[in-house]
């Protein structure tokens, strides 16, 4: 992909033929689906700087509700005419990695859904898919990642913003917008990160490219335990889990030692756990380093929706320059 190094693709899973592309808006916003719950932030051009003006968040029971909050969270923010941006929960797509084929770029989108459809569990004629070209080859092959979704999965949510006061513009992933809030940095630093309900991620990321990621598993009570409990093996397991990517990051890709290791974790516990996990690591180990301008002063939980938002407003700008 063009210019990989630098922006890597941050609109995955944007080839839906249901967003409404080359608009330009004075609102933005940004939408984070979550278990139990709908967060939407309105970003507004207010004297040349684009600052958070709204937000609602609306929880939900069951999948049954979801479309309903979803509009309704939109409109809320009662502003029309805005363009949206969706971050999907981790259960909706899945990330696997493949060789690069022999192919142009175009031939590799479109066969996407027939080189992965044994790699995920999504039916062929369902799948939905991007890739990104990962910057580190392996054992001298060229790899891709592919973010895979189900199209079926996908339409309820794309409808409900249809049948808001806004524009569906961009569908992206949490991946890439906890990569839009970090600093752009020639060193590698690696990030575990959390929502509550929802097992643990790991990535890698460098000059803000996604170098590696990785979802967990039996780690979803983390943020939930006592410093106690965490005592009792749980957190010794997780920083095993978190070696082994750094291993499989330093060692077997041959990459330069990590700059710093950073938790995004909905714990009260967090500066205790960052404290015990100083123990286990040589680098330097601190909870998440945030640099995007429009969080300042924000709640954490928002930021995810912020950094969605910004997706949308850099794309327009670097397709106007």
């Amino acid at each position: 992909m063009s210019d990989n190094k630098k922006y890597m693709i941050k609109n995955i899973l944007s080839r839906l033929p249901f967003l409404n592309k080359g608009k330009s808006s004075t609102n933005y916003i940004g939408l984070v689906v979550q278990l139990d719950k709908v967060i939407a932030v309105n970003l507004e051009l207010k004297q040349d700087q684009w600052l958070m003006v709204a937000e609602k968040t609306v929880s939900y029971n069951n999948d049954s509700q979801l479309s309903d909050s979803i509009t309704q969270s939109i409109n809320d923010l009662e502003v029309d005419g805005a363009q949206v941006a969706i971050v999907l929960p981790s259960h909706l797509y899945q990330i696997v990695q493949m060789d690069k084929p022999n192919l142009s770029l175009e031939e590799i989108k479109q066969s996407l859904p027939w080189t992965v459809k044994d790699l995920v569990t999504i039916p062929a004629e369902s799948i939905i898919a991007d890739f990104i070209e990962n910057p580190i080859k392996q054992g001298g092959q060229e790899k891709i990642s592919v973010f895979a979704a189900n199209k079926t999965l996908l339409m309820p949510i794309i409808n409900a913003v249809h049948k808001s006061k806004a524009q569906l513009e961009l569908i992206t992933c949490e991946e890439f917008v906890l990569t839009g809030l970090l600093e752009v940095d020639t060193a590698a630093h690696l990030i575990v990160y959390q929502h509550l309900g929802q097992e643990p991620s790991i990535q890698i990321i460098r000059d803000g490219c996604l170098l590696f990621s990785r979802r967990l598993r039996g780690f979803s009570r983390l943020p939930t335990m006592s410093v106690e409990d965490l005592s009792m093996g749980l957190l010794d397991s997780f920083s095993l889990e978190v070696q082994r990517s750094i291993d499989f990051f330093e060692s077997q890709l041959k990459q330069p030692p990590l700059k710093s290791l950073q938790l995004y974790l909905p714990s009260e516990h967090l500066e205790q756990i960052v404290e015990q996990l100083k123990v286990h690591f040589p680098v330097k180990v601190t909870p998440l380093q945030r640099h995007l301008a429009c969080c300042t002063g924000q709640d954490e939980s928002l930021h995810f929706a912020i950094s969605a938002a910004m997706e949308m407003i850099g794309g327009e700008n670097e397709a106007t320059h």
